[in-house]
């Protein structure tokens, strides 16, 4: 600053250029100037009229970036979810869970440190500082989860024993002569005479080529009637 005047002072500050155009512009337009513009702004400033000003900066401010991270983290949970398996939701809900609490509190720490207008810029420092401290924790809890999901990739499928297929044999009923030979779409006499020239094993082995589900078939001379094997 430098002395213009008596009691007056050259007061200089950094602005966007296009910003300060069309400040410029805009003062033409309403007959005023610019120095005459900014110093009612100050006035107003000192006598009070502009208390909610900072307040309603700091809040729009803080508002958009909430919403931000918000939009980010729900669409990156969206597409988490979709692409996991259902043994991986409580994980990732008892995540989001513990995202709820730390939002809920640095919001309630937000609402009661805005009772007030802010008094002065060391107030605004501290408000950036507890929104930088809130993008932090938020950004560790992403990083978690996209921590599980990846170990949760690289972990080898599980596989499939025969117990299932045992199981669902065992369900199957033993049929009669001439109920094999419907399912294998073949005639009575034909099952007769693989019976009779081969050892039960190939007979199996040839029914297994025969059904229509793979499944092989031996016979019980005590019943009469032929059982499913695997």
């Amino acid at each position: 600053m430098s002395n213009t005047g008596r009691r007056k002072k050259l007061a200089s500050f950094n602005c966007d250029q296009k910003m300060w155009e069309q400040f410029i512009a805009r003062c033409n337009s309403e007959g005023t100037t610019a120095t005459t513009t900014l110093t009612q702004f100050i006035k107003r400033y000192l006598n009070g009229s502009l208390d909610d000003l900072d307040k309603i900066v700091s809040n729009d401010l803080e508002k958009r970036l909430d919403s931000k991270i918000k939009a980010k983290v729900e669409e990156y949970l969206v597409a988490s979810n979709n692409n996991s398996a259902k043994e991986e939701n409580q994980t990732i809900l008892d995540i989001c869970e513990r995202l709820n609490q730390i939002e809920s509190q640095l919001l309630g720490e937000s609402n009661s440190n805005e009772t007030g207008a802010i008094p002065n810029l060391a107030d605004l420092e501290q408000k950036i500082e507890g929104m930088a401290s809130r993008i932090k924790q938020l950004t560790e809890a992403i990083l978690k989860i996209q921590d599980y999901l990846n170990n949760q990739l690289k972990q080898p499928k599980k596989s499939y024993n025969n117990s299932y297929y045992q199981r669902s044999t065992q369900r199957i009923q033993p049929l009669t002569e001439e109920g094999l030979a419907t399912r294998l779409g073949v005639s009575v006499e034909t099952i007769r005479e693989q019976r009779t020239k081969l050892h039960p094993p190939l007979f199996v082995a040839w029914c297994k080529g025969k059904d229509r589900a793979g499944m092989g078939w031996e016979f019980n001379k005590n019943t009469g009637l032929y059982y499913p094997v695997s």
